[in-house]
């Protein structure tokens, strides 16, 4: 007797499974949903829709699958998590993520902005001292062209004064040039001086031996005509 009951029980439930399995194949595309585990330690994924089937798998408080079909009882689901798929009782399923699990994604998230914001800081202290390397070199940079620029200037001057210098150089040079001109002309003014005087003194000294000729011929002939009349 117990083995026929076993053995009933065991073709309804292959016929419930087979009923399950057309119903998936028709409706699981349908019914694609995601749904996760309750607030609990962990839940039986089974073979089957009830506790006779053996355990295929435990899924912690939080896990996500996606929902496939249901019982027709409605209270077992059946699941696909990762690439396994089996079943699990619909009262330790939920539509909205656990708290623990919305904990944990809240404490994930805030260890990346912690992260995130600790390398920001970094950055932000990098940056930081990039600035002010950049303002020590802009201070070092305007220094240099504070340097060059009266170094410019101390060049502009001492150009301008050797202008001035080569301008005078060349005044004085041409001074030089007409002076030498001028002396020439001196010179030569001097020369034709000197000839004239020379040419104006042998006219006088001719002259003057004509008449000192003349003279010592007359004189003579004077002295004659007084000693006569005295006679």
């Amino acid at each position: 007797m117990f083995m026929l009951r076993n053995m009933l029980h065991c073709n309804q439930q292959g016929k419930r499974a087979l009923v399950i399995a057309i119903f998936c194949l028709f409706s699981g595309s349908a019914m694609a949903k995601t749904v996760y585990i309750h607030d609990i330690l962990r839940v039986d994924l089974r073979a089957g829709p009830t506790n006779g089937y053996k355990i295929i798998n435990f899924l912690k408080s939080g896990t996500a699958m996606e929902v496939l079909s249901e019982s027709n009882d409605g209270k077992w689901t059946k699941v696909r998590y990762r690439s396994q798929e089996g079943w699990i009782q619909s009262q330790y399923l939920t539509d909205q993520r656990v708290a623990a699990d919305l904990l944990k994604s809240a404490n994930e998230k805030l260890a990346k902005t912690s992260a995130e914001n600790q390398a920001l800081k970094q950055k932000l202290n990098e940056t930081e001292s990039e600035l002010n390397t950049l303002k020590s070199l802009r201070s070092q940079l305007d220094s240099s062209n504070s340097t060059l620029q009266k170094e410019l200037d101390d060049i502009r001057r001492t150009a301008k004064n050797a202008l001035n210098t080569e301008r005078s150089y060349r005044e004085l040079q041409e001074r030089t040039e007409l002076l030498k001109v001028e002396l020439e002309n001196l010179k030569a003014e001097n020369a034709i001086l000197g000839e004239d005087n020379l040419k104006e003194g042998i006219k006088w000294g001719i002259i003057a031996v004509i008449l000192g000729a003349l003279m010592a011929v007359m004189i003579p002939k004077m002295s004659g005509r007084k000693r006569r009349s005295e006679w």
